[in-house]
């Protein structure tokens, strides 16, 4: 009898501990990143972009820092973010893509490490977040093989470098690699130059079938892959409504990345925002 009930009591202590592992599973937040570009939101507005980072939950921010902000700049900015915002540099040329020996690359990375012995561990920066995107050359040839050499020796030369340092490598990827005659470059970039693929799922709609390749092989090495969602108005940039969340909104957005998550159940999908002018736009933020 004594056995019996020992039994009973453990099937529904396993019981209990499974249902509460499913409804905190289910009701974990996304990663949500945001991109910024702007100087003055490094000099003007750290408070301010602390803040709506918190009130919009976003655990991430991929920040430019040019080459006039000092290294005091940077850190203050930093302080501003706080120990729970995880913060990247962004940085990208399309010119890096066929530079002899990564040197501009390797030179970011270098940044980030003198500006990271000035902070607290808490504060420093945890990588790069690197948006190299060749074909904006104004003489691209997609099938131009010295330059597709050429930008993924540069891209692992500065992986070997950020991981040898203990720094991640955001790697960003247009959707279109797979099928415009990249796909090559595509499949060295995830194996070989990230420790994250970040995806600009630029169309509206088709995110998940536009990241079906790039998801599968990532899955087979476990490389998580960050999804990241347009809001700048249509007419900027070459944008068209499919291009963009501005007019559908932030709650779309966030429905889509639920969405996008559940169907690669199996391996970790992040979602970024891109960026964070344009949200505040959006979103009507003063």
């Amino acid at each position: 009898m004594i056995e019996d009930d020992l039994i009973k009591l453990i099937v529904i202590v396993v019981f209990i501990i499974g249902v509460w592992l499913y409804v905190t599973n289910d009701q974990q937040e996304p990663n949500i990143a945001i991109f910024s570009w702007d100087k003055e939101t490094v000099i003007d507005k750290g408070e301010d972009t602390a803040d709506f980072l918190h009130q919009y939950e976003i655990k991430r921010l991929f920040q430019s820092f040019s080459s006039d902000l000092s290294v005091t700049d940077i850190q203050l900015f930093l302080e501003d973010m706080g120990s729970e915002m995880a913060v990247y540099q962004l940085i990208g040329t399309p010119e890096w893509a066929r530079e002899g020996g990564a040197a501009s690359l390797i030179e970011e990375a270098r940044r980030i490490i003198t500006i990271n012995k000035q902070l607290q561990v808490d504060q420093q920066l945890k990588g790069l977040v690197v948006d190299v995107e060749p074909y904006l050359l104004d003489d691209f040839d997609w099938d131009d093989e010295t330059l597709q050499l050429s930008f993924m020796a540069n891209m692992r030369a500065l992986y070997t470098y950020l991981t040898a340092h203990d720094l991640e490598m955001i790697t960003v990827v247009p959707y279109f690699y797979d099928t415009r005659g990249y796909k090559q470059v595509l499949e060295f970039l995830i194996t070989e130059a990230a420790t994250e693929l970040a995806i600009m799922n630029y169309y509206r709609d088709d995110e998940i079938e536009h990241m079906i390749y790039e998801a599968a092989l990532a899955e087979s090495i476990g490389l998580p892959i960050t999804t990241i969602y347009e809001f700048k108005p249509p007419g900027e940039y070459g944008l068209t409504e499919r291009n963009t969340y501005y007019e559908e909104g932030l709650t779309a957005a966030h429905n889509n990345l639920d969405t996008i998550i559940e169907n690669f159940s199996n391996q970790d999908i992040y979602g970024a925002f891109h960026d964070l002018t344009a949200l505040k736009e959006v979103v009507g933020y003063e």
